[in-house]
């Protein structure tokens, strides 16, 4: 097997990485009082205007793993703004912004979610209140329609019992709730499939070679209990020699594409292109892994804001920041055009498609499980392309029915330019990607591909 090396993983999220730190040493302490319903309009009309981060600042879910962003009470604060009436953009939000029909129009299939998470306990009856509030059909294990299972097929991970486990759970709890959510809202009808990954993260950084192995493993389970398509948040940042290694081509199954966020910048902070992260692109071996394997749909992120009071009209444009990627010793993605590979000297340039990530304007999770602070966390707003990746995943299931020849991103460069709105406008100053040879639109959203938003957002439902 080749060896990979972790530099560190989600480089491009926006974190400030010292209040957290230094939030992490006061964890226990009490909570403040839920905004009122005074409050609440305000926040509601900063997530209209774009204007959230201005009062409030944003955090990764996880300090070690996970990518989820999750706006905060204040600037540098860790505590995530929390609410017992939704804020963010809800389901029926992103149903009127990526004209979507209603819930049981469509396909029908299975999508898998795969998480580095440890144990959710609340995780069912999150995933109810979150379908509850916008009115969508329930989702349970008795049904059938939700299944739980740990990364070999069996039983769901137990909770661990050490303070340690409790807050590493904790914190991926906010990133499972954001997958859940974010298919519930793409694919209503569908049943959702999350594989748990033993939590390794507590423990420091693991060996990567056995993270992307634990992914993959993961990965084949959900194809063998059916699944249609499969969204991974986490990634890494890994050499260039893993795209022969047995746990990347396990990741390749015709017909059942992975989607895999490409990592994120934050919208109101370019602080994120810091020393690892600029170090990790100067080096042009190493790459966001797997997103950008030619065989996994890389997906990417935008900003959408609502532009009426009632939330049925949205702009989109590329998350300010956000840039995609060349991998510069790999093909082009698969059913990529050689115009687009050109980007990149003809190798693999990423990202594929995109949605929803910007937290300023961001999605609204809901998540109870707290069993290290006790303090459940209710209605929060989040964000990053760990949002964008479960819900264009499962975009494409409702759409697709299911094309079983098709290879990572093949199908959705083989549709009609109508199954995608066309992100044109910010992204990644093209000079933070100056020296590294790679085209302009690697950086900056225009017409047609790019590699912040792809080929776009999903636009109503396709048929790939």
């Amino acid at each position: 097997m080749s060896k990979g090396k972790v530099t560190t993983r989600r480089v491009r999220t926006v974190v400030a990485v010292v209040p957290v730190l230094a939030a992490m040493a006061v964890a226990g302490t009490s909570a403040q009082a839920a905004p009122g319903t005074s409050d609440i309009a305000g926040l509601q009309a900063q997530i209209h205007d774009g204007t959230l981060l201005s009062d409030h600042g944003v955090r990764t879910a996880c300090v070690a793993g996970c990518g989820a962003a999750v706006v905060t009470e204040s600037p540098g604060s860790a505590k995530a703004l929390s609410t017992t009436t939704p804020v963010g953009l809800g389901a029926t939000d992103l149903a009127h912004a990526y004209s979507l029909p209603a819930a049981g129009v469509g396909r029908k299939g299975t999508i898998a979610v795969i998480i580095s998470a440890g144990a959710n306990t609340h995780l069912e009856s999150d995933l109810a209140g979150y379908r509850e509030q916008y009115g969508l059909p329930g989702c349970t294990t008795a049904s059938g329609c939700l299944t739980i299972t740990e990364f070999h097929g069996g039983p769901p991970v137990k909770p661990r019992t050490t303070d340690e486990f409790k807050e590493s759970e904790e914190d991926w709890a906010v990133e499972t709730s954001l997958d859940v959510d974010m298919a519930s809202a793409a694919c209503p009808a569908c049943r959702i499939m999350v594989v748990q990954t033993p939590d390794i993260d507590a423990t420091g950084e693991p060996d990567p070679d056995q993270k992307a192995a634990d992914y993959a493993t993961a990965y084949q389970t959900a194809v063998r209990l059916g699944a249609n398509a499969v969204s991974l948040s986490d990634i890494e940042v890994l050499d260039s020699a893993t795209i022969d290694a047995p746990y990347s081509k396990a990741l390749n199954h015709p017909g059942v594409p992975l989607f895999a966020s490409i990592g994120d910048v934050g919208s109101a902070d370019a602080t994120a292109l810091g020393s690892a992260s600029a170090e990790s692109k100067a080096d042009t071996s190493f790459y966001t892994w797997p997103a950008n394997l030619p065989w996994a749909v890389g997906v990417g992120g935008t900003a959408l804001k609502p532009v009426d009071a009632s939330r049925t009209k949205f702009t989109e444009q590329a998350w300010h920041n956000l840039g995609g990627e060349c991998a510069l010793t790999f093909p082009p993605a698969a059913g990529q055009p050689a115009s687009i590979a050109a980007n990149c000297g003809g190798h693999r340039a990423s990202a594929d498609v995109s949605a929803i990530a910007d937290p300023a304007n961001g999605p609204a999770v809901y998540d109870t499980y707290a069993p290290f602070t006790g303090r459940p966390q209710n209605w929060i707003v989040s964000g990053g392309t760990s949002a964008s990746s479960p819900f264009v995943a499962a975009w494409y299931v409702r759409s697709s029915g299911h094309t079983t020849g098709a290879t990572g991103p093949s199908a959705l460069y083989g549709a009609p330019a109508s199954v995608f709105h066309d992100v044109t406008t910010d992204g990644a100053a093209p000079s933070l990607r100056e020296g590294l040879g790679w085209g302009p639109k690697v950086c900056q959203a225009g017409p047609g591909w790019d590699g912040p938003t792809g080929l776009g957002s999903p636009h109503g439902l396709g048929r790939f």
